[in-house]
């Protein structure tokens, strides 16, 4: 029954465009959640697919092909944008493995990725019987795909109010029984040149037809695998209940996972070249930075320097400083790369003394805050560097003190408020994330 349903589907859909066309064959494959890969192995494929390759040869052969028409599908379980995707890419890969097992020029194919196949589910339940039904289709029928709100970020969409009818008990039905369905192409409809039919009749009456492998579908609630998604993008519910083998082509799933940092560590090597704000030079300054990036274009910077010892044969370094900063992010694509501009706060204290005969030097506390501009170079998902500027505000208190063995004594006291040039960076990062999905 429900491949019967898509198959009609199949050929309403494209009976407008072939009216000098005779719809000839028509195929539907299945696909292993989250997967594009076409698989010969799963469900009825490899009985669907010779038989319909088959069909293809045979009217190559008295040059009727007149056109292939590839509509192709995934279940509403999952993102909408990952299954946009899968329906495009499946397309693509039926339409390789057609070409690839039949020899057809792939200019008389046609790709129609349909993305969630509503207007399946709507006509499953339609020939269904369940109590419910009325309700789904009431949703499909004037329930959006998505609801947004005045900021246009989505808050309901046909998907949730599904979830949400009588307590989810109607959803998990179709997940398990129609969604397997949805989760195909119908590999199309072989069209042939109107006047060719009549010859193609003949043929295959003197030719008797081989006796299919598989005459009749399986229930759909023991087709369906256990297999861990594609890990670019969850696009599908796992709806099975018996692992199956998945095929080495599967692993050669054509488009690489992104890599999406959650933390990164730093440090700045400027500073443990001795070079300060002032691009003065003093001593080495150990400093640590750890960033976590929290939101597509956001992530949050904390930043610790500490140093206190003697330099240059008398000298004394004495410096922590602690500090804040939320970036954004000019590219906005979750990789955290290029251009960021952040706001900082800072906090701190020093010792400094540079005179190693009396030994006199400033002491104090101090704070700051103000604009940082960076850019960042990845050289692996892992690794890379970071350039930055900071530029603000820094309020310091000066307490000038003279030696006079054995005791330290107060000069006097100031406050310096300085406005410039307040951190520079040139680090080197490692960063720790996770292969995602988009």
């Amino acid at each position: 029954m429900k491949k019967s349903i898509f198959l009609l589907m199949a050929c309403a859909l494209t009976a407008l465009a072939v009216q000098a066309q005779v719809a000839q064959d028509s195929a539907k494959v299945y696909y292993r959640r989250g997967y594009s890969q076409v698989d010969p192995a799963l469900r009825n494929n490899r009985a669907e697919l010779d038989r319909f390759t088959e069909a293809i040869k045979r009217a190559a052969a008295h040059d009727a092909v007149e056109g292939i028409v590839i509509r192709s599908y995934a279940s509403p379980d999952g993102t909408n944008r990952a299954n946009e995707r899968l329906a495009r890419l499946r397309a693509e890969n039926l339409k390789k493995y057609i070409v690839e097992a039949t020899g057809v020029d792939g200019s008389l194919i046609e790709q129609h990725p349909d993305g969630i196949a509503w207007d399946g589910l709507r006509a499953m339940l339609e020939a269904s019987v369940l109590e419910w039904k009325e309700e789904a289709i009431a949703i499909l029928d004037t329930v959006p795909v998505f609801i947004y709100d005045e900021r246009g970020i989505p808050i309901d969409g046909r998907n949730k109010r599904l979830m949400d009818l009588r307590g989810g008990r109607p959803y998990n039905y179709m997940l398990e029984v129609y969604f397997p369905d949805l989760r195909s192409s119908v590999a199309a409809t072989l069209f042939i040149k109107e006047e060719k039919a009549e010859e193609l009749k003949e043929e295959e009456k003197a030719t008797p037809a081989p006796t299919p492998a598989v005459t009749e579908e399986k229930p759909v609630t023991t087709v369906e695998e256990e297999i861990t998604p594609e890990p670019e993008e969850t696009a599908e519910a796992d709806t099975t209940s018996k692992p199956l083998p998945v095929p080495e082509e599967e692993e050669e799933e054509e488009e690489k996972p992104d890599f999406t940092p959650i933390i990164g560590i730093k440090t700045n090597l400027l500073y443990w070249a001795t070079i300060m704000p002032d691009f003065h030079s003093y001593t080495f300054v150990p400093n640590l930075e750890v960033e976590w990036y929290f939101a597509k274009r956001w992530s949050l910077s904390a930043q610790g320097n500490f140093a206190l010892w003697d330099y240059n044969g008398g000298d004394w370094f004495g410096v922590s400083s602690w500090s804040i900063e939320p970036r954004w992010w000019i590219w906005g694509d979750s990789k955290f790369r290029w251009i960021y501009l952040g706001v900082y706060g800072q906090v701190g204290d020093y010792d400094v003394q540079n005179d190693r005969v009396d030994r006199d030097g400033n002491t104090g506390k101090m704070w700051g805050a103000g604009l940082s501009v960076g850019a960042v170079i990845p050289f692996t998902q892992h690794w890379g560097c970071e350039i930055g500027i900071r530029a603000g505000y820094r309020n310091a208190i000066v307490r000038a003190y003279s030696y006079e063995a054995p005791d330290y004594f107060l000069d006097y006291q100031t406050t310096d408020n300085h406005w410039g040039v307040t951190g520079i960076k040139a680090s080197i990062y490692y960063r720790i994330g996770k292969n995602n999905n988009k």
